[in-house]
């Protein structure tokens, strides 16, 4: 019988704001929670990283990591990048998003940049995920 893994932990940011994770160590997902209330609108940044939020108030609520220890795991040259899914928004709400991603708290755990290729006119926004020093999880205890 398989027992349910589950790492909980609340730490307070150097703002004054606590935020929550939550990590299932079966299902290798972290849900980070920076305020609990309902949310409006979810997206899916990349395949595997989901921000919740609360759309007119353009406050973020979650992050949610699937694949944590995948996502989270460095490069021999860095961080492990990966693309944005912002094409498929609206514009509206891509500018919402863009604007809590690349902003305190969430800007504290995802880390947003571009790589523009060789000729090419536009850049591509790509994101990595800051180590979390702060969960047992990053000090090599996932497998």
């Amino acid at each position: 019988m398989n027992t349910l893994r589950l790492t909980k932990l609340d730490t307070i940011l150097d703002n004054g704001q606590t935020v929550h994770y939550c990590y299932d160590e079966e299902g290798d997902l972290l849900e980070i929670t920076f305020r609990k209330a309902r949310a409006t609108c979810a997206v899916e940044l990349t395949e595997s990283i989901i921000l919740r939020f609360d759309l007119e108030k353009e406050e973020p609520l979650s992050l949610s990591f699937i694949s944590y220890s995948r996502l989270a795991q460095p490069t021999e040259v860095g961080p492990r990048s990966f693309r944005l899914k912002l094409d498929s928004m609206d514009d509206e709400v891509r500018q919402k998003v863009l604007r809590i991603i690349t902003s305190s708290p969430v800007n504290q755990f995802l880390k947003v940049s571009s790589y523009t290729r060789p000729r090419a006119r536009t850049s591509e926004p790509i994101t990595y995920i800051e180590r979390l020093p702060v969960l047992a999880l990053d000090q090599g205890q996932i497998a």
